[in-house]
């Protein structure tokens, strides 16, 4: 059981998270390594267009104009070395941008945003800048743009410079930062309690973790202060247009990746003349984000997007898959998808019944549940994605705990055909997602105390719970969350966006309309098993758009730039390139089966 599954099985360390015709060449054509566009001042993005705060029912009010603020100076440089564990930075230049950290008085602070490049590898042929948002939406484009830069097609990194940054109060290298404690040990010792950890099954439960986690908002409100109220993704695509200006392109590429799409779906909305094209890969719901129907506000976010229905098909498929191969290939087969499938409902019944122990670690099926939900993003491993080690490494994972629930644990050992563990044991029933929505989680940084420290979960709470709507009571989240089991599994999307309590609303956020006609079309992206955003959500974001274009991969994992499709790349780059869709009801297959040898 290697360590990063073995964390995904019970640590509660990690962060509840759980996004015009096209021209040959823009304008101003970017920028190059140690050169910057020359300052400039431009009527701030903040109130221009639809840039207003919505209601939840999605109108939104036209915002008058805002004070000016200056476009940020880019000085590119060589990248800082890559932390322990993440993809190179080799080949890869940094800047930082200082953006305003409120567009309502832009006197009043900055954000210092870290910004990455992957510049063209075909200079003279290049087109312009494509910007890439990964998700989260907490993800630090300075970590995940190296260890991603191989899903973007090719004749994209060829002929676009690809940048990407880490978004205001996110963290990364970015700062000032959202963080809920003083420093990182504050934090463990706070997620070290077992009330935070479990996923509540009984009403005894529920109430403790219901008390856990509003403390923890509390918290959040107590540390951040005046940050909460300013880190939307309304002020997020403000950001990115500043951006845009910075590399001197006067309309926006963009690639945006799980919450990355909705984040693109903002700036579309708020900024549409700006827009030159838009790829959305593993689509948020821009109208289940934002609480646009009412029928659906007793759910919290990710049950609206149905990111706990992604996961239970997702899962049943990977057993499906699992079973049309033998062991040599997934060690979980029991011969056939059907009988596959049976094992996998036996061994969850068998581990309710009686936990067992691997390396160490106790297990049940709460925690089974949440290390095969939250480890299925990758088909195949990715170098800086090591929390997600493919699918074989998580059957092989499944197996140890089926072996292992098939023999008696002797008293006061491991289960038996299991090692004994050298790590400390942890809560056999995790609620904490392994990863963010986007796939995605930074590794802690190690910080001392009061320093900045990367593994916050209120990073994420802050964008979620300052702007999407979310219930107001226990009770309505407790009822969600049974009614959730009982139409998927147990997991931990009911509580990814636990906003009870949370001290603070976003002051400017957007909430719609989404159907904002755009100069050319939008093209989105969805797998059919994606277990963070579903097939269905890719839809609604299609459908949504004023121009939405839907290109379906059949295939599994959280989007198509990180479980790669040939056929789906060609269009994307189609697209990019020269502003091609595909025709309605174009599929592509991946390119490869999820246990696929050789």
């Amino acid at each position: 059981m290697t360590a990063h599954l073995r964390a995904r099985a019970g640590s509660a360390a990690v962060a509840v998270a759980a996004l015009v015709a096209l021209s040959a060449c823009t304008a101003g054509g970017g920028d190059s390594p140690g050169s910057s566009p020359a300052p400039s001042t431009v009527s701030s993005t903040a109130a221009s267009t639809a840039g207003a705060q919505g209601s939840a029912t999605g109108s939104s009010a036209a915002a008058g104009p805002g004070p000016d603020v200056p476009v940020p100076t880019l000085t590119w440089s060589a990248c800082p070395p890559a932390a322990d564990g993440a993809a190179s930075t080799a080949g890869f230049d940094c800047a930082t941008a200082a953006v305003p950290m409120d567009y309502g008085d832009p006197t009043a602070g900055q954000f210092d945003l870290a910004v990455i490049k992957h510049p063209a590898t075909d200079p003279g042929t290049k087109v312009g800048t494509l910007f890439w948002n990964p998700g989260g939406p907490s993800d630090a484009g300075t970590q995940y743009l190296p260890a991603s830069i191989g899903g973007f097609p090719e004749a994209v990194r060829a002929r676009f410079d690809i940048v990407s940054w880490d978004p205001r109060g996110m963290g990364g290298r970015t700062t000032p930062v959202v963080q809920c404690f003083p420093d990182e040990a504050a934090e463990q010792a706070f997620l070290a309690d077992p009330d935070f950890a479990v996923i509540p099954r009984t009403d005894a439960e529920f109430a403790a973790f219901d008390a856990k986690h509003a403390a923890l908002n509390v918290q959040c409100g107590q540390q951040a202060g005046d940050l909460l109220a300013h880190v939307s993704t309304a002020d997020n695509a403000r950001d990115l247009d500043l951006l845009r200006q910075a590399v001197g392109e006067d309309t926006l590429s963009y690639y945006g990746t799980s919450y990355g799409t909705f984040l693109g779906a903002t700036y579309l909305n708020m900024f549409p003349d700006r827009m030159r094209a838009a790829v959305l890969d593993g689509a948020v719901s821009p109208t289940a984000w934002g609480g646009n129907d009412a029928s659906e506000a007793s759910l919290s976010t990710f049950l609206r997007i149905g990111s706990d229905l992604g996961a239970k098909e997702t899962v049943d498929e990977f057993m499906r898959q699992c079973g049309a191969v033998d062991v040599t290939a997934c060690a979980f087969s029991a011969g056939s998808p059907e009988a596959t499938l049976a094992k996998w409902t036996a061994l969850l019944d068998q581990l309710r019944a009686t936990p067992v122990t691997l390396e160490g670690q106790p297990l049940d099926d709460r925690g089974m549940l949440t290390l095969v939900q939250g480890s299925i993003y990758l088909l195949t491993p990715l170098d800086g994605f090591g929390r997600f080690p493919g699918w074989p490494a998580v059957a092989e994972v499944v197996q140890q705990a089926w072996t292992a629930a098939q023999q008696p644990a002797p008293a006061g050992g491991s289960a038996a055909g299991t090692p004994a563990a050298s790590a400390a044991t942890s809560p056999t029933s995790s609620a904490t997602p392994p990863a963010t929505p986007s796939g995605t989680s930074p590794v802690s940084s190690g910080a001392g105390s009061g320093s900045t420290y990367v593994t916050s979960l209120g990073r994420q709470l802050s964008v979620v719970c300052g702007e999407s709507p979310n219930p107001t009571t226990a009770a309505a989240y407790d009822a969600a969350a049974r009614a959730s089991a009982e139409r998927s599994q147990l997991s931990y999307w009911p509580w990814v966006a636990f906003c009870l309590d949370w001290p603070a609303q976003a002051a400017d956020a957007y909430r719609g309309p989404w159907n904002t006609p755009t100069p050319a079309p939008v093209l989105v992206v969805g797998n059919t098993f994606d277990p963070a955003t579903p097939y269905s959500s890719s839809q609604a974001m299609a459908a949504a758009l004023a121009d939405g274009h839907l290109l379906t991969v059949d295939g599994f994992g959280h989007t198509e730039l990180l479980n790669p499709s040939a056929c789906a790349q060609q269009h994307i780059a189609d697209y990019l390139l020269d502003g091609t869709v595909p025709a309605d009801g174009t599929r592509c297959a991946q390119d490869r089966a999820p246990f696929a040898t050789g």
